[in-house]
């Protein structure tokens, strides 16, 4: 087994045609975060190949969390010892259940760093739309003059989400990016005013994810954002996308309800691990292969 860390997202490219483009379902975060290259270049590219064929790889997406989903539990000594020189404050890893902690294990024990977890969330894919009914309003695309709104709605999204600090420059520059991906902002609207927004990638490879879905707290419990996500869903299959998937984060029972409830079917979980470079680690949970 051969661990080969990439210079370019061109020349990994045959590594995502045989690792990540066979199940773009499953590989969703990677292929979309292969759509865009990184700003300054220095994205983690690695792969891992038995004799000349690959078997598995890893991604960073934008400089943070190392993408684990493509690599086999087996890989996760070898692949910490090729990133551990040359990228030794990693940040933090995502993947699924057991690549995740296979790979936090394996990098704890040769760095000494703490990890923690930081998000679950479940990966949902649509199987049969049953939009809601007697939701008041209708959808339509967020159009340039609502530019402030959304950078206002996003910034709320993630400091709820994920605790992060309020940081408009970001949020506008991930406007910016959606836009630069030729992704989509379908919003609801009741009475003429935008109530409850949902991100809208452009289908790859057949997949199109939804995510994030935001409605402001003075506009929830009437049923906006089940209806949001069920006209994105119809969205992403007029643009094309065979498959619809999103995330939710495990916690939040209501959305977790919401999306089976408009037809999504769990089909698999990913974790996320922050690390912090001290001695000591936070246990692992253990990874029980289903």
């Amino acid at each position: 087994m051969k661990v080969r860390l990439h210079p370019s997202e061109r020349e990994f490219g045959a590594v995502v045609d045989v690792v990540y483009r066979p199940d773009p379902v499953a590989y969703t975060v990677e292929l979309t975060t292969l759509r865009l290259p990184a700003a300054d270049g220095s994205r983690i590219l690695l792969s891992v190949a038995d004799g000349d064929a690959a078997i598995g790889a890893a991604v960073q997406v934008s400089n943070a969390a190392l993408l684990t989903s493509g690599l086999a539990p087996a890989h996760a000594t070898d692949v910490a010892a090729a990133l551990a020189a040359d990228h030794p404050h990693l940040p933090a890893v995502r993947g699924t259940r057991c690549s995740s902690t296979a790979f936090v294990t394996a990098w704890s024990a040769l760095t000494g760093a703490a990890a923690e977890l930081t998000d679950v969330e479940p990966l949902y894919r649509l199987v049969d739309l049953a939009a809601p009914t007697g939701v008041a309003g209708e959808s339509r695309l967020a159009v340039g003059r609502e530019v402030e709104l959304l950078v206002d709605w996003l910034d709320a999204f993630f400091v709820e989400a994920f605790g992060l600090p309020s940081d408009r420059t970001a949020r506008r520059a991930y406007l910016d990016e959606i836009a630069v991906a030729d992704g989509d902002i379908v919003v609801w609207t009741a009475g003429l005013a935008p109530v409850s927004m949902a991100r809208v990638h452009a289908p790859l490879a057949g997949v199109s994810r939804i995510g994030p879905v935001y409605t402001p707290p003075e506009h929830r419990g009437h049923g906006y954002a089940a209806a949001v996500t069920a006209a994105a869903a119809r969205h992403a299959h007029q643009r094309g996308a065979d498959e619809v998937v999103l995330f939710a984060d495990a916690a939040n029972s209501v959305a977790n309800r919401v999306y089976q409830r408009i037809g999504f079917t769990a089909v698999d979980e990913h974790l996320q691990y922050a690390f912090t470079p001290c001695g000591g680690r936070d246990p692992v949970p253990s990874c029980t292969a289903t």
